[in-house]
């Protein structure tokens, strides 16, 4: 009987993984979307939203900082691009309200930088502003309701609308030509260069660390006077250079290109990847520029809506939400909460709209 009882256990335990019911199979399920209200205010035009901002979380606080918008004049009328320099906190609760507090300064306007929480603040790196492009490096830290800024080893080059992600006491950032890594535990040791994942420089990339292997998904290469901009649909990894990772896809099969998304680890080998422009929309703006691009409805640009997990080396499409149908928007978790910050509903038009989407396995 004790024979027969094991063969049963082993039986019933094959069957429940060929059927992908094994607890550790599961990918991750989006089981909740929230609207969150507040969003700050006290500098002058950032309240109608902003895009690639700084954003993370340290301890049970929201940190944004900085950002870009039109705020005067559309960007379909030529108007100028604002850049921001505040930095925020909010205390997150289980309300569906952020009470945004302005507690310090960026050492400069600043967006299209990459932020990385750490446990005792918000590592900011790099970005632009309308005057150049930075390779800044430094810590937002909280005191007290309010910020000191800690310094570490500048970026061997100015970079922005690059990617970057933390795993352990490794920080990596990635434009896929250039790739740079800080150990946490030796920063006064600085950058070293990692050998390139591509032969051209990536526009908007996004990076995460899969079981300890940094990874990165999309991008676009520069439009030059002999070449047309090109896109990179596939994933490639530090760990096996030469090997395609699969981008996500839509039930009908067709590939999800991830430029322009937002993507965070919700475990160590598993990560969501959240919005970015439409591959075909994008290129033909790109390659053959038409006049009044910028003014079409939001629906003609066709913002990918997908909520893509991407667990176990798999893909699985967690949802279809029109909320997640932007670009340039900033990711931060709070244990298995998503929340959305910001970014663009249309070229050229920020959305102040935070969401918080909530995962379980």
């Amino acid at each position: 009987m004790k024979l027969i009882r094991i063969v049963l256990i082993i039986y019933i335990a094959m069957i429940d993984f060929i059927n992908g019911t094994d607890l550790h199979a599961q990918s991750f399920q989006l089981v909740r979307v929230e609207r969150i209200m507040g969003f700050p205010s006290d500098e002058p035009g950032i309240e109608i939203g902003v895009s690639a901002c700084f954003a993370g979380v340290v301890g049970d606080m929201l940190i944004m900082a900085g950002g870009c918008n039109f705020p005067d004049k559309p960007a379909a009328e030529g108007g100028p691009k604002r850049y921001y320099q505040g930095i925020y906190a909010a205390q997150i609760t289980s309300e569906k309200q952020l009470n945004w507090e302005l507690i310090g300064q960026l050492p400069a306007p600043c967006a299209y930088g990459v932020s990385i929480p750490l446990d005792d603040g918000l590592l900011c790196i790099g970005g632009n502003n309308t005057n150049e492009s930075f390779a800044d490096v430094f810590k937002i830290i909280l005191k007290e309701g309010k910020t000191a800024v800690k310094l570490y080893p500048k970026l061997p080059v100015p970079m922005d609308n690059f990617t970057g992600a933390r795993c352990g006491n490794r920080v990596i950032v990635s434009n896929g030509l250039q790739i740079f890594e800080l150990d946490l535990s030796f920063p006064e040791c600085g950058w070293k260069a990692l050998p390139p994942l591509t032969t051209k420089k990536l526009g908007q990339p996004v990076g995460v660390f899969v079981n300890g292997k940094f990874c990165q998904w999309g991008g676009c290469t520069p439009k030059t006077d002999t070449e047309l901009t090109s896109l990179c649909i596939s994933g490639q990894s530090l760990e096996q250079p030469l090997k395609e990772l699969l981008p996500p896809q839509t039930d009908a099969g067709e590939d999800i290109y991830l430029g322009g998304s937002a993507a965070i680890n919700l475990t160590d080998d598993a990560f969501v990847a959240i919005g970015g422009v439409n591959k075909d929309v994008f290129l033909n703006a790109v390659n053959h520029p038409k006049p009044g691009y910028m003014t079409h409805p939001v629906e003609w640009y066709r913002f990918n809506p997908y909520i893509c997990v991407y667990q176990k080396g798999a893909w699985n499409i967690a949802g279809n939400e029109q909320i997640a149908a932007r670009a340039g928007a900033t990711l931060a978790r709070h244990h298995q909460d998503i929340y959305i910050i910001g970014g663009e509903l249309k070229p050229g038009v920020r959305t102040p709209d935070i969401y918080r989407l909530t995962f379980k396995q």
